[in-house]
């Protein structure tokens, strides 16, 4: 903290001079003699010290370097104009980290980041919000709620980043449509028929036809006398059908194994606000995040304060080279993962695996037979014409 000075001494007696500093237990270092001086370093808090005893021994005594945070902080603080540079930078870079600038998606197929864009500012959260998880709560709930293009929505305010995590409807995953909307009956997969159960609507296939992937298999449009008056069908039908799924992996990879870099991110939360206290602007990509938050209390009384600690750890990339029986075996464990995650509502009938050679591996194609209901209502829209 006191920082450490280089001085020079000049006369006949600086050993005795260096002894005693020695034995009154003030360490300096880098002793050399240059021509008639002898130069060596001490820690600033003790030069006045030795300042003064070299006049017992006759010394000529003068600084000749300054090392230390203490004398950068002396310098900067006859520059004012530099202390109010320094300061500014740092109040405009702690502001900036108040609010969200980035917002970066991940899982969109069918759905642009423009559209995810609007969407988000639709529910009031944009770049330029105040970076804390209310306004991120906010719009997910509103989403889910009001869009049948989303399935399941998470967004992770990290300072002034937004990561938004999403999985888009698929035709099979459409919600219900209100009970009081005329709708049709379609069909979510290309199969054939075994069992139908039509509560309301005309059915438009008989058990054994096959259906086209997007199909009307029961008409909301019946007949009502000399007239067409639109219902709102329902019915459950089971269907026979394939799902085709593609595994591929080299025969070396990439892979991710934690390494020994690890940084600490910590924050003040305040009314909703997420404040740095560390100025730790670490890239977090790549990345395992291990955190939690602690209550500020005082005199036992919970604050509205609270510091959450976020502790990162680095993933490296390795090569990773495998044997044939070992892809087999992890393609296959994909394919399961695959089936658990995305058909678990069908009967899993048959699956047919062929393994081919890659250019660089192995690929395993399955053939997934499935039993289960293709229904999904699909709502009608009245246009009226001019007659």
């Amino acid at each position: 903290m006191w920082g450490k000075v280089t001085f020079r001494a000049v006369g006949a007696y600086y050993e005795p001079f260096i002894n005693e500093l020695f034995d009154s237990g003030i360490r300096v270092g880098s002793i050399r003699s240059e021509k008639n001086a002898v130069y060596m370093d001490i820690n600033a808090m003790f030069y006045p010290y030795a300042a003064k005893l070299s006049r017992k021994y006759g010394l000529r005594v003068r600084i000749t370097s300054k090392k230390g945070v203490k004398f950068r902080i002396a310098g900067i603080m006859k520059r004012p104009g530099l202390i109010i540079g320094i300061l500014a930078s740092v109040f405009t870079v702690l502001t900036l980290r108040l609010f969200v600038w980035d917002i970066r998606f991940h899982g969109n197929e069918e759905l642009s980041n423009d559209y995810m864009l609007r969407l988000l500012e639709q529910y009031g959260f944009t770049a330029g919000v105040l970076a804390n998880d209310t306004d991120a709560l906010n719009a997910e709930r509103h989403i889910l709620l009001d869009s049948d293009k989303i399935r399941w929505i998470n967004i992770e305010v990290n300072g002034s980043r937004a990561d938004v995590y999403m999985k888009e409807n698929t035709v099979g995953d459409k919600p219900d449509v209100d009970a009081k909307t005329p709708c049709n009956i379609i069909a979510s997969h290309s199969g054939v028929i075994v069992e139908t159960d039509v509560s309301s609507g005309k059915l438009m296939y008989t058990k054994g036809s096959g259906v086209a992937k997007g199909s009307v298999i029961v008409s909301g449009a019946v007949s009502s006398g000399d007239s067409l008056i639109l219902v709102h069908s329902d019915a459950e039908i089971i269907a026979d059908f394939t799902e085709n799924a593609k595994f591929a992996m080299d025969r070396t990879t990439s892979e991710k194994v934690p390494s020994d870099e690890k940084f600490t991110h910590r924050q003040l939360m305040f009314l909703g606000m997420v404040i740095p206290l560390d100025g730790n602007d670490s890239d977090t990509s790549d990345t395992v995040c291990d955190e939690y938050t602690e209550q500020i209390k005082l005199f036992g009384f919970d604050l509205p304060l609270k510091v959450r600690t976020e502790n990162y750890r680095r993933y490296r990339e390795i090569s990773v080279t495998r044997k044939d029986e070992d892809i087999r075996r992890i393609l296959e464990q994909q394919l399961e993962q695959y089936i658990n995650n995305f058909l678990k509502e069908y009967e899993v009938r048959d699956i047919e695996k062929t393994f081919k050679e890659t250019e660089n591996g192995l690929s395993l194609d399955a053939v997934i037979s499935l039993r289960g209901n293709i229904a999904v209502k699909n709502p009608i829209y009245e246009h009226s014409s001019d007659a």
